[in-house]
């Protein structure tokens, strides 16, 4: 390629503005989108942080949980816990001599007296609980001092308020309104009352806790700020707020630690404190509830408890299943929210503090950033200036995965290498146009792929080429001829030929209707994608319906091979949903579109199980489609490297917007041979067939089923080679059949009785077979 070696800086230097500006623009139109992002990027970090040896926070065992679970209620054979039942916990907590018990829980009204007696005098007694009350949080003006006659109902409030010291606009704080407390006898014997309420950010993730919230004319404590400083012996008047920046615990010191230390804490405008998660749930110590709440029954196993617990901070919560108390967090989709305060304390505790870069700070970073792209587009030959500024872009990720990794800093990404792109872009752009270079890469990429959908989607990435793998659900379908292998060998390759072209041309265009996405054609097998490379949210649905519309097709084809004087085909179907990672494999020379996942292999396997004319389907795609389809029963099978067996689903039939029935087929009546043909049978698993025969009698048949005696029972579903012999003939070609059903036979001297359904049965051997019925 020539390169014009004249650079034009000026229009270089502009090109690198305009896409810095456009960047900032488009930020400004959609704030919460690019924070998402910028969120979920991060959110990565909290997710490998979690799962690596080497960079996985150290736990402090200080903080714990006391889990009400579903075990508890098991354990206790009691599905309804009374406050008698909290009160004996928090007697015996207070006897393991932990440091802080905190209450998740807000227990708004009186119920029954006894009860709530026993509540209030196991808390007196602690002398260490802390109980919740939850706020409305808004940053509206004037929320904090509406109160819509809460506050008379919560006289509680005033004793828990907090006055700090305040350098600074506490305007931007969240301001708190309709306030719920635990009710006043009990709230009286609290050490502290600290607010649950949490605020999600704009993508509906915890990931911040603020520390302080405004109502009326006062200041009140988070539930883990309340927590941390009752620990750390911190009175509210020692706590000093510089919004914006940081809030200070002053004189800070741990139980039995000898000196004191300022602990900073940073916060934003906001009064928020990004929460340092150390990993999922099952990362921090649980203890059952129903386990403490049984420890008092023996001395001896109190003082375990006691040298397990003694100087712990004991979070009580409920995770019964289906609780409301659950939410997204970096390291968890599915997190109790209790978990949130625990790793704030603990955050807290530990110092491990999380920073995200100033505005100032990320536009300094984002000038060197574009600095280096200028001296790079002005001094770099074009062939390798895109490479040039990819490794730009990548240095910048590793320095911001550095400093998560090493330094708490939290970096934003998307808008920096949103610039990196823009900018690089306009410059390969305008050098295209100076060097009036013909760019052939869309074309060149054209028949590289069999689908069109597949096609359109490269024209539509500039990167086409070069997909890099995604983890996406998707339906695959499988389908296969039943004996084809067999009938290959009695015809010509021409007629074989044939009858492939002709099946393949009608299912093509069944699937192209229902939008699959052919990647596979192995001889009468297909694969088919539902899901990619375009998804839809009916994908499941499309293949079910493509699936039956597929068989039903099978009846004008068989059709023609009747008119053709050529045996009936019969096909079978399986269908299954899961996640794997689809993608361009290969070189750049010779690239396919493919999926990689054990979900590919179970639809292969569920299609082996099929018998002719059959659609079998997965739990996990019975499971989006169960309201829609008609079946015609279930059967469990067993997979390799699976020790349970599975259930796979019949489908005939399927409702809503396809609404669809499978053509049910023509059954021939059964003939009995007389006599019975004797036969041997072997096993066969995927390319291994057994060399020990099960004999029997072939006893009746009907079409391509058959039923026959076994001297030993074989397994359902596997799939056998039959070897039948006819008296005074050669042994018929040798057959292959699926075995349906087993049962001892009732003369105990027989054996078993199976029903077999041969995958395909010439025309001469079924005559062969009907010449010697029973009339």
């Amino acid at each position: 390629m020539i390169i014009n070696k004249r650079r034009r800086p000026l229009t270089i230097l502009l090109l690198v503005l305009t896409s810095f500006l456009f960047a900032h623009g488009l930020f400004l139109i959609l704030p919460n989108l690019f924070r998402a992002w910028d969120a979920k990027a991060t959110d990565r970090l909290f997710h490998y942080r979690a799962s690596s040896d080497a960079f996985r926070p150290v736990y402090d065992d200080t903080v714990v949980h006391v889990d009400l679970s579903d075990h508890t209620l098991q354990k206790l054979d009691d599905f309804y816990l009374n406050r008698s039942h909290h009160a004996r916990v928090i007697r015996n907590l207070a006897a393991m001599e932990v440091e802080a018990i905190l209450y998740d829980f807000i227990f708004a009204a009186r119920t029954s007296e006894k009860d709530d007696r026993q509540l209030i005098q196991a808390a007196t007694r602690a002398g260490d609980v802390f109980f919740g009350l939850a706020f409305k949080l808004s940053r509206e003006p004037g929320a904090a001092v509406e109160d819509r006659g809460y506050s008379k109902s919560y006289a509680c409030l005033d004793r828990s308020k907090w006055r700090v010291r305040v350098e600074g606009d506490l305007s931007d704080f969240y301001a708190g309104s309709e306030p719920l407390s635990t009710f006043p006898e009990l709230a009286a014997t609290a050490k502290g009352l600290g607010y649950l309420s949490l605020k999600f950010d704009h993508d509906g993730v915890f990931r911040r806790l603020p520390l302080l919230v405004r109502y009326r004319d006062a200041l009140y404590p988070s539930f883990a700020l309340a927590a941390a400083c009752a620990y750390y012996g911190v009175p509210p008047e020692r706590v000093v707020v510089r919004p914006g920046r940081e809030l200070v615990l002053e004189n800070a010191r741990r139980p039995k630690a000898s000196k004191p230390c300022n602990i900073a804490i940073p916060i934003d405008d906001s009064g928020n404190m990004i929460v340092n998660f150390i990993g999922g749930w099952e990362r921090m110590k649980h203890y059952d509830f129903a386990d403490v709440l049984r420890a008092s029954d023996d001395r001896h196993e109190m003082d375990m408890w006691r040298d397990e617990l003694g100087g712990k901070i004991a979070v009580v919560s409920e995770v019964l299943t289906g609780a409301a108390d659950l939410g997204p967090v970096p390291t968890d989709a599915n997190f109790s929210l209790s978990g949130v305060h625990a790793n704030a304390i603990h955050t807290i505790l530990t110092r491990d503090f999380l920073r995200e870069l100033k505005g100032w700070e990320t536009f300094l970073v984002e000038f060197v950033l574009l600095a280096f792209l200028f001296v790079l587009a002005l001094e770099v030959p074009s062939p390798y200036f895109s490479l040039s500024a990819i490794s730009v872009g990548a240095v910048y990720v590793g320095v911001a995965v550095s400093g998560f990794l090493f330094s708490n800093m939290i970096f934003q990404t998307v808008r920096p290498l949103l610039m990196v792109t823009l900018a690089t872009l306009a410059v390969v752009v305008y050098r295209y146009i100076e060097e009036e270079k013909e760019h052939r890469f869309i074309q060149d990429t054209f028949g590289r792929y069999i689908s069109q959908e597949v096609v359109d989607e490269l024209l539509g990435s500039p990167e086409g080429l070069k997909i890099s793998g995604e983890l996406r659900e998707v339906t695959f379908l499988v389908s296969d001829l039943r004996g084809f292998t067999i009938l290959s060998r009695r015809l010509s390759p021409r007629v074989i030929i044939e009858i492939i072209n002709r099946y393949l041309e009608r299912m093509l265009d069944v699937i192209a209707s229902y939008r699959g996405t052919v990647n596979e054609i192995q001889g009468d097998g297909i694969l088919v994608f539902f899901g990619a490379p375009l998804s839809l949210s009916d994908d499941a649905e499309r293949a079910v319906a493509c699936a039956i519309e597929m068989q039903n097709a099978m009846a004008a084809f068989n059709e023609e091979q009747r008119r053709l004087l050529l045996p009936e085909m019969k096909m079978g179907i399986g269908v299954n949903t899961g996640e794997v990672v689809v993608g361009n494999i290969g070189s750049e020379r010779r690239a396919k579109y493919s999926a990689i996942g054990s979900p590919i292999n179970t639809a292969f396997r569920i299609e082996s199980y099929t018998v002719g004319g059959q659609i079998l389907i997965s739990p996990s795609t019975y499971e989006k489609v169960h309201s829609l389809v008609r079946l015609n029963g279930a059967i469990d099978v067993e997979f390799k490297g699976i020790d349970q067996p599975v259930t796979v689903y019949d489908v005939i039939g399927l409702e809503g917007t396809y609404r669809l029935s499978r053509i049910p087929e023509e059954r021939e009546s059964w003939v009995t041979l007389d006599p019975p043909f004797p036969i041997r049978c072997f096993s066969v698993e995927e390319t291994h067939m057994s060399e020990e025969a099960v004999t029997g009698a072939l006893i009746r048949m009907s079409g391509v089923s058959a039923e026959v005696s076994l001297d030993r029972s074989v397994r359902v579903r596997c799939n056998l080679k039959v070897v039948v012999s006819v008296p005074g003939r050669q042994e018929l070609p040798e057959l292959y059949a699926k075995v349906l059903s087993v049962c001892r036979a009732g003369d105990s001297e027989a054996g078993f009785a199976a029903v077999l359904a041969f995958t395909g049965l010439p025309e001469d051997i079924r005559e062969v077979l009907k010449s010697s019925r029973k009339d």
